[in-house]
């Protein structure tokens, strides 16, 4: 794919304490996280990424990462490590997201703690138990070791843990990354999670493109089956490990997302590509050297046993690739590509599929340390057939110029009665005073005129996916990304993450996101009512 020629469209408080939110009108926002603390007393970065809640959209519970997780002896970082170890911070509010407790991190289970990347959905058997997916960090060796499962419920107005599980990798050298988790909401107790396998290959450890991989329980998370392969890793093995093309070649499969059908299909997507060629690993802490390709494909994987079983991937739409086009603000060298699936439960198109992803107007291949400021739209494909076929994709906002515009992270949820819901970040790369200079992941920096600012947005579709409305702003300030602070010490963060987080009740469209309007990144929390839906209920 080398164009897209888009169709026209018609106060601070401490932790455990309660945040409140300046107006209860819609749209609105309100920080879910407690103040954060600069060193040496604690790291600056809250990232938001995770959100779920209950049919009626009170209760709620939503995840961010919490850079003061990198504090103590462990990371080598003079501040004091918080109570309970843990890279992921949860919240929860108990009146439509109102109020906010943050709660911070989950106990280790099994020797582990969480390690970030969270996702959060609600089912099982009582339809009331909530579910975090995250990586796991050896406590002993504070090295990546698996996936972390918790479980945890409403209690008397408070949120609590039940449990949790652990999963390490199969393999030797294999290292999992980028999971989330589905849980059904029709009493079954299935609970699904779906990892992206870096395999062991050619005597190096996590040297494989991406594996998709999804592990299912059929009683609400307490035993788990074995891991089924839905999306082969195409990596080059040699049967010499020494051979330097061994592992050369790959295409990247990173960050799946699933939904679940009315009738129990189980869907997985997830993004093809790009291809890594002539990949070298680097054996100190600077990323690996390789070429790739500029495009890549959307993906969709299904069962239509319950996930007992799945058939071979789909490829449902072409896209040109972001991961060289990521804003200027970015910390990160690059950022990922990552659609997002969701299935229509009920309505005039029960049944119906939809994928939304994002795609740069043109090719991009550029060195990470140049501002790149090459537009990129949103898109939404739609399948009626179980995912047999696809629509021709569907742009989801007003058209861009070829520069100066980046739209990322669109995330597609349902309302019940079949309401479609999208909500994105869009940002407008332009001069906002002094330059921006950051520095990124690897030591490199990325300086130039242009500044990212940076707002959300929510479209919405009320003919299943044909057509959008306008977009509404759900951020009531715009965050310039060049001028916030926050503390880059490992490779697992970015300064504004990687995705966020999106649910929806009728009506209502919630989101989480990482905001910088104090200056630092933070955890926020906002929603959006539907067209001729009213005012908020009462309590919000």
């Amino acid at each position: 794919m080398r164009s897209v020629s888009p169709r026209s469209w018609v106060a601070f408080i401490l932790l455990g304490a309660v945040v409140p939110a300046a107006s209860a009108e819609a749209p609105w926002n309100v920080r879910m996280n407690a103040p954060q603390l600069s060193r040496p007393h604690g790291l600056l970065g809250r990232l938001g990424v995770a959100i779920t809640g209950d049919e009626e959209g009170q209760n709620l519970v939503a995840a961010w990462e919490t850079f003061s997780g990198s504090c103590g002896p462990a990371w080598k970082t003079p501040c004091p490590p918080p109570a309970t170890p843990g890279l992921t911070g949860i919240g929860y509010s108990t009146d439509g997201g109102r109020t906010w407790v943050d709660i911070g991190s989950p106990l280790p289970v099994d020797g582990a703690f969480t390690s970030g990347h969270a996702w959060l959905d609600r089912g099982g058997a009582d339809r009331a138990t909530y579910f975090l997916v995250s990586r796991a960090r050896s406590v002993a060796t504070n090295q990546l070791i698996g996936t972390l499962v918790y479980r945890g419920r409403f209690d008397h107005g408070a949120f609590t843990w039940l449990g949790g599980h652990l999963f390490v990798p199969d393999q030797p050298g294999d290292q999992q990354r980028s999971q989330s988790i589905l849980a059904a909401k029709d009493g079954s107790g299935l609970v699904f999670v779906a990892i992206s396998n870096l395999r062991g290959l050619c005597g190096y450890p996590g040297h494989g493109a991406g594996q998709i991989e999804v592990v299912r329980s059929p009683d609400s998370g307490v035993t788990w089956e074995k891991r089924i392969v839905v999306g082969v890793d195409d990596t080059t093995v040699t049967a010499d490990p020494k051979d330097p093309t061994c592992g050369s070649r790959g295409t990247l499969q990173v960050i799946p997302s699933m939904a679940m059908g009315p009738q129990g299909e189980v869907y997985v997507s997830w993004s093809h590509g790009p291809v890594f060629t002539n990949y070298t690993p680097s054996l100190g802490a600077t990323p690996g050297i390789y070429d790739l390709t500029c495009t890549l494909t959307q993906r969709v994987a299904r069962s239509l046993d319950g996930g007992k079983t799945f058939g071979p991937p789909r490829d449902v739409a072409e896209a040109n690739s972001m991961r060289q086009n990521p804003p200027v603000g970015y910390y990160r060298d690059e950022v990922n590509d990552f659609p997002r699936i969701a299935v229509a439960q009920d309505g005039p198109h029960r049944g119906r599929i939809y994928v939304s992803y994002t795609s740069a107007v043109t090719e991009v291949t550029a060195p990470v340390d140049v501002q790149v400021l090459t537009s990129s739209q949103i898109f939404l494909v739609y399948s009626d057939d179980r995912g047999e076929s696809w629509s021709r994709p569907v742009p989801l906002a007003p058209p861009v110029p070829p520069t100066g515009v980046k739209r990322l992270w669109p995330s597609v949820a349902v309302e019940p009665g079949g309401r479609v819901d999208v909500v994105y970040s869009e940002s407008q790369e332009r001069p906002a005073g002094e330059d921006c200079r950051m520095v990124l992941m690897s030591g490199r920096f990325r300086a130039g005129k242009a500044s990212s600012l940076v707002d959300l947005y929510r479209v919405q579709s009320q003919d299943g996916g044909a057509h959008f409305g306008p977009p509404v702003r759900l951020t009531t300030e715009t965050t310039n990304w060049c001028a916030t602070q926050f503390d880059p010490l490992n490779f697992l963060f970015s300064n504004f993450g990687d995705y966020l987080g999106v649910f929806a009740v009728r009506n209502r469209t919630f989101a989480v996101w990482t905001d910088g309007r104090s200056g630092v990144p933070e955890a926020y929390f906002g929603e959006v009512a539907s067209p001729g839906a009213g005012a908020a209920p009462k309590g919000r």
